[in-house]
């Protein structure tokens, strides 16, 4: 989830956390012993400073057992917007709809890769950040830790993003970080 959760972030354009995520989520499909569920529907907000206009919601919904496609795509990012709606998934393509659902612009085929690795390359070369540096990183695979700490514990939570814990809420927040058995050889110094 965290590859569409990262489009999503950015094609909001929200540089920061999101102040409340709630939602759903559990296994309905598969018996395994897996601790993510295969169905969730997850919705973060982003308050804008509560301004109108400034505001940001981002939904996402997690379906890994089923066979069908939505809105001709795999997987992918939707985009509402109030002058036209963008349609992208990663395998097939892309189509950009006006007003009244008017085809204004599409491409078919995979997006690929070859962008993302020419950006990372010429990053290492010149010094300079790579377009999804490690902070992009962090903000968006927060959002699938969010989604499932949320399925987990069956409650929506505020969550502060400068100290990047839930308020008013230990249970969840113990979800934040693993905890490591007494002298583990994988665990983090000062954790």
């Amino acid at each position: 989830g965290v590859h569409e959760l990262d489009i999503a972030r950015w094609g909001l354009g929200v540089q920061t956390h999101p102040s409340l995520a709630t939602g759903y989520g559990t296994k309905l499909f598969f018996d395994d012993d897996q601790e993510f569920p295969d169905t969730q529907y997850v919705t973060f907000e982003y308050p804008g400073e509560g301004k109108l206009g400034n505001k940001r919601l981002l939904v996402y919904e997690h379906r890994i057992w089923s066979p069908y496609v939505q809105e001709g795509h795999e997987n992918g990012n939707a985009f509402y917007g109030t002058k036209g709606l963008l349609i992208l998934g990663k395998g097939s393509g892309w189509q950009l709809f006006g007003p009244r659902n008017k085809l204004l612009a599409e491409e078919k085929g995979p997006l690929g890769t070859t962008p993302h690795v020419r950006d990372f390359l010429e990053a290492i070369a010149s010094g300079r950040k790579p377009n999804a540096d490690i902070e992009t990183g962090h903000l968006s695979g927060a959002l699938a830790h969010l989604a499932n700490i949320v399925a987990r514990v069956g409650r929506p939570l505020k969550f502060d993003p400068k100290t990047e814990q839930m308020v008013g809420d230990d249970e969840a927040n113990r979800l934040v970080r693993r905890i490591y058995r007494e002298n583990h050889w994988a665990a983090p110094k000062g954790v």
